[in-house]
């Protein structure tokens, strides 16, 4: 009787979960929701706080909006261990290392450091409020070269006129 290989299918094993004592992220910023960036109002919202060092906004795999404020926690240990563990709060004890953004990072989640990254996001995917933002908001440096524009612009004809 003929033996036939049969090829099975390699299953590749998760990474191992970073243990928090190993990495703290966690404890080295404070995140506060925001409303969504959908009037001009709130998207120079989300300028204002790019402006600001250590600060970021982060956009989760929900379409939740947060600032993040990049500071330590004066109870975090240099060895990442809590000195008011037993008497955390209740915000530190809902943080899980298999659901956090170290080890279970969303595949579509953005985090802005940089405003020019912000008009970029919203140039590509909020062209509407990033042409009110444009004339009045936006430094005029971090506004795409007239050529650009012109380009663009045609490319939407030839779309309307596919339509």
């Amino acid at each position: 009787m003929s033996k036939t290989a049969i090829p099975l299918p390699v299953l590749r094993s998760a990474p191992p979960l970073v243990e928090c004592t190993e990495c703290a992220r966690c404890c080295s910023y404070v995140g506060v929701g925001i409303n969504a960036p959908t009037t001009p109002r709130l998207a120079t919202d989300v300028l204002w706080y790019l402006y600001h060092e250590r600060v970021a906004v982060y956009l989760d795999d929900d379409g939740e909006w947060s600032v993040l404020f990049e500071t330590r926690c004066r109870n975090l240990r240099d060895d990442r261990r809590c000195d008011v563990y037993a008497a955390r709060p209740h915000i530190c004890r809902s943080f899980d290392n298999r659901e956090c953004d170290v080890n279970a990072p969303g595949a579509r989640a953005l985090t802005f450091r940089e405003p020019e990254e912000f008009i970029a996001w919203l140039r590509a995917r909020r062209p509407r409020l990033h042409a009110r933002l444009a004339g009045r908001f936006v430094p005029e440096a971090w506004l795409p070269k007239p050529g650009f524009q012109r380009a663009r612009a045609g490319r939407a004809v030839a779309r309307r006129a596919r339509i």
